[in-house]
C-alpha cells in the first residue's frame, strides 16, 4: 500500500512540475517612467520572457491596431461613437527561445486622450488570442503616471526622428506613428513630408489632423483630393475634414 501512495505522490509531482514548466513563459507590463511632459509620446511596454527549457510560439500583431493581442483602458477614456468599418487583421507568431525576450510598445496617445495636464492610470490586459500555442503567465496590471504642466521639450522627440531614417522599417513605422499622434508643431516639415513617403502615408491624415496648422490642413484636404477613393488615407482624410468622429476610430483598442 505504502509503494502505491508513493507512486502516486511521485506522479502527482510530476504533474505538477510538467505544468510549472509548460508556464515558464512570463510577461508584465510597465510604464518607461512615472512622469511625462505634456505632448510627450508614452508608451506601455509588454515584456514576455522564455524562462523554460523549450522554444515557445506567441501570437504576433500590430499592437497598436484592431488585432493587438492586448486590452488597454486608460482611465479618462469616454465612450466612443458607434463606427461600422471592416477590419482585416494581419497576424502571425514569433518563436521566443530559451532566455530570450520580446518586448510590445503599446502607444497611448494614439487612441486615448492624453495630451492634458493630470493623473492618470492605465489598466492592461493579454487578450486570450496571444495565449495561442503556448503557457503564459502574467496578471492584469493598472499602472500609474503623471503628465505634467510643461511642454515636452525638443530632444525629447530626437530619438523618434532618429528612428525615421531607420533602415529596420518596423522601427520608421513606430516612430512615424508616435510623431503622427502628438504632432509637435516645430516638426511640421516632417510630418508634411509623411504623405510623399509610400511606407508611412497611412499616418500622414492624422498627423495633418493634429497638427492644424493652415499648412496641415490645406495639405490634408490636398492628400483626400489626390488619394484613391476606398483607399484609408482618403477615407480618413474625408472624415477628418468632415469632422467626423469616427475618424479616429481605426485605432481604437
Amino acid at each position: 500500500m505504502s509503494y502505491m501512495v508513493a507512486r502516486i505522490a511521485v506522479a502527482a509531482c510530476l504533474i505538477c512540475w510538467s505544468g510549472i514548466v509548460a508556464a515558464q513563459v512570463s510577461g508584465e507590463f510597465h510604464l518607461e517612467k512615472p512622469v511625462y511632459a505634456m505632448g510627450e509620446p508614452i508608451f506601455v511596454y509588454f515584456q514576455v520572457v522564455n524562462n523554460g527549457l523549450k522554444a515557445e510560439r506567441l501570437y504576433s500583431a500590430d499592437p497598436n491596431s484592431d488585432c493587438s493581442a492586448f486590452r488597454i483602458a486608460v482611465s479618462n477614456d469616454a465612450p466612443g461613437p458607434s463606427c461600422a468599418r471592416a477590419i482585416s487583421c494581419l497576424s502571425s507568431s514569433i518563436v521566443l527561445a530559451p532566455g530570450e525576450k520580446h518586448v510590445d510598445h503599446i502607444l497611448l496617445n494614439l487612441a486615448h486622450k492624453i495630451d492634458l495636464p493630470g493623473e492618470y492610470s492605465v489598466n492592461a490586459e493579454v487578450r486570450s488570442r496571444y495565449l495561442r500555442g503556448s503557457n503564459i503567465m502574467w496578471e492584469p496590471t493598472t499602472l500609474h503616471f503623471k503628465v505634467d504642466q510643461n511642454a515636452a521639450q525638443r530632444e525629447v522627440f530626437q530619438p523618434l526622428r532618429d528612428q525615421l531614417r531607420s533602415g529596420d522599417l518596423l522601427k520608421r513605422i513606430e516612430a512615424a506613428r508616435a510623431l503622427a499622434s502628438v504632432a509637435p508643431s516645430f516638426l511640421e516639415g516632417t510630418l508634411l513630408a509623411f504623405a510623399d513617403d509610400p511606407y508611412i502615408k497611412k499616418f500622414a491624415p492624422v498627423a495633418l489632423h493634429r497638427l492644424n496648422t493652415p499648412k496641415s490642413m490645406a495639405a490634408l484636404a490636398q492628400l483626400r483630393d489626390k488619394t484613391e477613393l476606398g483607399t484609408f488615407e482618403h477615407w480618413q482624410a474625408a472624415t477628418y475634414l468632415d469632422h467626423d468622429e469616427c475618424a479616429d476610430a481605426p485605432w481604437s483598442n
